[in-house]
């Protein structure tokens, strides 16, 4: 595997910028060392990429010249976090460092990639102590604020959210036309996506149903930190949200002309259709109408409908986050022990526990395949490859023993 890595560095002298081009062969390396770096760049996640650094001293500089010209190449990827950089020595050194380095000022920040006005503004503010004493929560808000922790809690646990809402490959053409065939693709299952929309709509929806819900919580937390800086960045992080409901799916760019739908109507049409309740009439029809503006690509719509409830339960996760640590402390300084149904997993530590049916078969199977393989293996007088070359034959035998006796049975 030949990898790729390009740093971005600033010599501190000249106060310029460049570009260090990095290289690994992992061939080339013992292979403890193959193995360990290559599992870390195909299990690379956005909350992983930073463990390549630790094989920095690994790499050489020199890029495509230093690699030169080679037969066989397995494999080739590039690596390294986006926002990772170093100055003329090698070393790390942070956004803030560098823009200091360059104004002069030490209080001058980088503003990272894809920040809001709401984040640049609190960026900016001035540190303050969270305001306790003064705040006095009714009995509901307290109420409210469990729960909708509680469900906060679920969603960021689910398969859903590690996981992610699966890759749509378009096929031999990357634009989308009636002759596509483009096809959807997830590691979370069908029932992992159902019990995450369960949890997702407790959160989203604003009907009186769902007296928690993340638009619900979040004017009881701007209210309690009025004046303080996190109240206003709460304040902006749901204007955010809504903005965001209103607005087109960010999707691919082949694909933003054909959506002219809002990203808050994909969201209804979904629940409203295939999860929530029977559809009507007219949910039917918006259903269709969405599907024409993608050429009735079924996999393309429900792509969008999986990115667009992840990224707005990112949204609600980054939010909900800063609620329940300043949830946590209300509690905590007043001495309040919310009391509210948990979730089932609270209650119930044994579900779950027990194996499945298909599970203890094929673990059965297994089991007694290598019984048999053993037994044969004897029977031949223990020959020097050992039980596992008759492993093949004895599940085949077994296979068709078990068959054949179901067989029976079913006559």
């Amino acid at each position: 595997m030949i990898l790729l890595w390009t740093i971005r560095y600033l010599d501190r002298s000249t106060k310029d910028f460049g570009d260090r081009v990095l290289y690994l062969d992992t061939k080339t390396l013992d292979p403890a060392n193959t193995a360990a770096i290559e599992f870390t760049v195909e299990s690379k996640t956005t909350r992983t990429d930073r463990e390549i650094l630790k094989y920095r001293p690994l790499f050489i500089e020199g890029g495509w010249g230093g690699i030169g010209e080679r037969d066989e190449w397995e494999s080739f990827t590039t690596v390294g976090p986006v926002e990772y950089f170093e100055d003329e020595a090698g070393n790390e050194r942070s956004g803030d460092e560098l823009v200091q380095l360059l104004s002069g000022s030490q209080t001058a920040r980088l503003i990272p990639h894809g920040a809001n006005q709401h984040d640049i503004d609190f960026m900016m503010s001035e540190r303050t102590p969270l305001p306790l004493d003064g705040v006095v929560l009714s009995q509901q808000e307290v109420q409210m604020l469990a729960y909708f922790i509680r469900d906060l809690r679920e969603l960021r646990g689910s398969a859903f959210m590690k996981d992610g809402p699966g890759t749509l490959k378009m096929g031999s053409s990357p634009m989308l036309t009636a002759d596509s065939n483009p096809m959807l693709e997830t590691a979370v299952t069908d029932d992992e996506i159902r019990s995450f929309v369960t949890i997702f709509r407790r959160l989203y929806l604003q009907g009186k149903r769902e007296f928690a819900n993340f638009v619900k919580v979040c004017p009881i937390v701007v209210r309690a930190l009025e004046g303080h800086p996190l109240g206003d960045w709460v304040s902006g992080a749901v204007a955010e949200y809504q903005r965001n409901l209103e607005s087109r799916p960010r999707t691919l760019p082949q694909l933003s002309d054909l959506c002219i739908f809002s990203t808050g109507l994909l969201v209804d049409v979904f629940l409203y259709t295939r999860f929530v309740h029977q559809p009507n009439a007219d949910r039917e029809r918006q259903f269709k109408e969405c599907l024409v503006q993608l050429h009735g690509k079924h996999d393309v719509l429900t792509w969008l409908f999986l990115t667009e409830i992840r990224r707005l339960s990112s949204e609600i996760k980054s939010v909900g986050q800063v609620i329940e640590r300043w949830f946590n402390c209300y509690c905590e300084h007043h001495g309040i022990k919310p009391d509210i149904v948990g979730t089932l997993v609270d209650d119930h530590p044994g579900l779950g526990v027990i194996e499945k049916q298909e599970d203890k078969r094929n673990r059965l199977f297994d089991e007694k395949a290598e019984q048999l393989a053993r037994a044969m293996w004897e029977a031949s007088g223990q020959p020097a490859g050992g039980p596992a070359d008759f492993l093949i034959d004895a599940r085949s035998r077994l296979a068709s023993q078990v068959e054949g006796t179901q067989s029976r049975r079913g006559g």
